[in-house]
């Protein structure tokens, strides 16, 4: 042990064995950043839709909550409140108006807060404590509908309250996209002297629950199979579907970020150990000259590694936490709440990456060095390169296992696999070719340039080497840069800062002209009028549906209920046709939708509107933009199907905060419009999209710095003999302006094919990543042509010529001595 310290802390000071614990600690602190990180992300995502959901966990029924239901939340330690939703007619001042009501527990809400204010349509200030017994809080639409102030009265039934606040937020109250009336809350100690909840009344009791999340999983266990028709278990995910897809995205990215890293790193570390081992070839002979067994050795160089392994995993724990810190408080000024604190657990995988990365590129290494003879190592000719497929092998087995490990799949790492295995296929055929087209062109050499250019093919084995990893670095880096930019632009086109926060239902058609006049006067920006009349579904070609879907058998969602149906004269923004023509004669179906209850192109659908029968052809297939937030339709039917039915209009609008107060004043005079607010459900997703895009622009930071560890590791695999190449040069007179010149030429060439290759590698790989990976549209990409060589050339001639100054600056005899 104390020979082994000794002999790493004499090595200590040679680049290969630094450069081998700087790839450590990158790759290790890469990980475990990102890591960390979007275990954070993933934490504030639950606790922000926790917030909405005003719960942990949320047990939903059709009928009264169990009492044996609550007596086992106690059990578990869990907190609780209780809400009761329903929907009813609110008296005053002789009017009246349809209101969705939640009667509310004392303890409720148990995430997040009310926003309730004392004045009309204003902001509102947080509050946690529910509405006391004998009051209720309504929202300021619904006060202006009934002309009732706060302190006055208003009828719920049978009871009397006061209206004590005007609601701004309620935490729950967006639970269902379907609670459109004015909303009000009151306390639940009220609801039994209403009577309005009668028997055939449709009403939805919810338990919320908070607590620790090994109860709240215990709970869940034990009352999901008590579960029946009409109840349900609610989590934070389930609600923020949304959101769930965006920080899917997002942790996709940055999986693949924090894969190219490890690649980049383990690169890194396997041209460092060659090096290393090359320098210890004399130092094995001479151990085993004086008598040292190859298990001697073996136990020796395996504490090297595991020296090594600590110093360089303890580094990268350390440098990813705080780079995740970094990250965090850089983007603390975007959060809508502090970061959760990450899990200590999530440091495991940056250790398995650290340990793996070094058995799968260094230990192949170590193990052919101890297993050469001193007699072979003392011969000028030996090469430890000896079955260096064996070698190589195992180390791209080990590095595919590590992004199989990181990305827990397949599909991600065998993109990247292929798409290497391609570009290092063409580096072969082409740089062979270019590298022999360059001594051809350069016979004779005597300038600079010639020199440079018959440098590629004297080298050529290493060259084509580097031209592979120049190539790949550049590739990897054009791929993040390509990705970052399609991914966060089609998040913002996805969600613009314009993007509708509000529906408007049950508009009928001589009210669209008026609401229009208000649109203008305020300078909202709307969608287009859909009309919409229910119908539902009964025959698929002659086949009935009760046929195809029998009592207890699952029926796709087109089959299970009334659908909203509209007519539109042309594809709406947001669709498109994938298959057969849109037109007036038939129906259009979106395409997720068809796949899922088997209907193609030319099946015959009935419909059943008001108790007629309408068979039509299925005349096109769309794709559908959900996420544009604007009114979009399973099933557009043609227009004289429903042109004798009565339709209800909807659109969507983007109302400014400042415009809030007079858009819901001029509303009053529609007192029968149901109107959704989702703009908190838009600011948390638009939230989390400017986090994350600061968050990728930090975390590529990390991948610079991996490729710029490669790329000093591989020009100094080359180094030695460019330095006795550059010391022939200059005793046989050349000047150092001659030997730079070379340099440049040589260095810029490598990067110059490099780049342009990258691009083509990148190009390919952004196609197989947008396809498969993120599900988006393929794009082009021209600025990486651009980039791709303009980086080539510069990044590695400046590199190239800094790390082999040496050969310019040390004096001819010096460099002969080394010799």
């Amino acid at each position: 042990m104390s020979f082994a310290l000794r002999f790493i802390l004499r090595e200590i000071r040679s680049s290969e064995v630094i450069t081998l614990i700087i790839a450590l600690i990158i790759s290790v602190g890469t990980v475990t950043s990102i890591s960390l990180f979007v275990d954070r992300l993933q934490l504030s995502f639950e606790q922000e839709s926790a917030n909405l959901l005003a719960a942990d966990r949320v047990v939903r029924s059709d009928q009264p909550i169990l009492e044996s239901w609550k007596s086992h939340a106690t059990e578990q330690g869990l907190e609780q409140a209780e809400r009761t939703s329903f929907a009813t007619m609110i008296f005053a001042n002789d009017k009246l108006q349809l209101s969705q009501i939640s009667a509310v527990s004392a303890s409720y809400p148990l995430k997040g807060q009310f926003l309730v204010d004392d004045a009309l349509f204003a902001q509102g200030n947080p509050s946690t404590i529910a509405p006391a017994s004998g009051e209720i809080w309504l929202s300021s639409r619904l006060a202006s509908l009934l002309a009732v102030k706060i302190g006055q009265m208003v009828e719920v039934g049978d009871a009397k309250l006061r209206v004590s606040k005007y609601l701004v937020l309620d935490p729950g109250s967006s639970t269902s996209a379907f609670a459109v009336s004015p909303r009000a809350v009151m306390n639940v100690t009220d609801l039994a002297a209403t009577h309005v909840i009668i028997p055939g009344s449709r009403v939805r009791y919810s338990l919320l629950l908070a607590g620790d999340r090994d109860a709240l999983q215990q709970y869940e266990t034990w009352i999901e199979p008590q579960l029946k028709e009409g109840q349900r278990w609610q989590t934070p995910k389930q609600k923020g579907q949304s959101i769930g897809q965006t920080i899917n995205k997002a942790e996709s990215f940055l999986l693949l970020a924090g894969t190219l890293a490890v690649v980049l790193s383990g690169v890194a570390m396997a041209l460092a150990s060659a090096r290393f081992v090359k320098r210890h070839l004399m130092q094995v002979a001479v151990l085993k000259t004086l008598g040292a067994t190859p298990r001697i050795l073996a136990k020796l160089f395996s504490l090297q590694l595991f020296i090594l392994f600590v110093v360089g995993a303890l580094g990268g724990l350390i440098s990813g936490w705080f780079i995740q810190e970094g990250i965090s408080s850089l983007l603390s000024s975007l959060m809508t709440t502090t970061l959760p604190e990450p899990s200590i657990s999530k440091l495991w995988l940056g250790v398995a990456t650290g340990f793996i990365s070094l058995i799968a590129f260094c230990l192949p290494l170590m193990i052919r060095l101890i297993q050469i003879s001193p007699l072979s190592v003392l011969q000028p000719s030996a090469r430890v390169e000896k079955n260096a497929l064996v070698i190589y092998v195992v180390g791209f087995v080990g590095l595919y296992g590590l992004m199989c490990l990181y990305t827990q799949g397949f599909m991600l790492p065998s993109i990247m696999t292929l798409a290497i295995a391609g570009v290092g296929l063409v580096v072969s055929i082409l740089g062979w070719g270019m590298f022999k087209l360059g001594r051809w062109a350069t016979s004779g050499a005597t300038s600079g340039w010639q020199i440079g250019l018959a440098s590629l093919y004297r080298r050529l084995t290493p060259n084509l080497f580097q031209l592979l990893v120049f190539t790949l670095i550049i590739m990897l880096g054009l791929i993040l840069v390509g990705i970052k930019t399609s991914l966060v632009s089609d998040w913002q086109a996805q969600l613009p800062e314009d993007a509708p926060n509000h529906y408007l239902f049950n508009v009928q058609a001589d009210q669209v002209a008026g609401i229009n006049d208000i649109s203008q006067r305020l300078n909202l920006s709307s969608s287009s009028w859909f009309p919409m009349v229910r119908g539902r579904i009964t025959k698929v070609n002659e086949d009935l549906v009760e046929t195809l879907y029998p009592e207890g058998t699952p029926e796709p969602e087109l089959f299970e209920r009334e659908m909203n149906l509209t007519w539109a004269d042309h594809v709406g923004e947001g669709n498109q046709v994938v298959a057969g023509d849109f037109h007036d004669q038939g129906i259009s179906l979106e395409q997720k939708t068809a796949a899922e209850a088997g209907i193609k192109m030319g099946d015959k659908l009935t419909i059943s509107i008001g108790g007629l029968h309408y068979t039509l052809p299925v005349t096109s297939i769309r794709t559908v933009d959900w996420g544009s937030m604007r009114p979009n339709f399973y099933v557009i039917v043609p227009k004289q199907t429903l042109a004798n039915y009565p339709a209800n209009f909807v659109s969507s609008f983007f109302i400014k905060a400042d415009q809030a107060q007079a858009f819901y004043q001029n509303m009053s005079r529609y007192p029968t419009v149901s109107i959704l607010n989702v703009g908190d459900l838009l600011k948390q997703i638009q939230t989390i999209i400017a986090q994350l895009s600061q968050a990728i622009q930090l975390v590529l930071l990390c991948i610079l710095a991996a490729g710029a560890l490669v790329l000093i590791a591989s020009i100094g695999s080359t180094l030695e003999e460019r330095r006795e190449e550059g010391a022939l040069l200059r005793v046989l007179g050349a000047k150092a302006s001659l030997v730079r010149q070379a340099l440049i030429v040589e260095f810029g060439f490598l990067g110059l094919f490099s780049g342009v290759i990258a691009a083509l590698g990148a190009e390919a790989s952004l196609y197989g990543v947008q396809t498969f990976v993120f599900k988006s549209a393929v794009s082009w990409h021209p600025l990486l042509w651009v980039l791709g060589p303009l980086i080539g050339v510069i990044l590695i001639t400046s590199i190239g010529v800094f790390a082999s100054r040496t050969v310019l600056k040390v004096p001819p005899m010096h460099l002969l001595r080394d010799f």
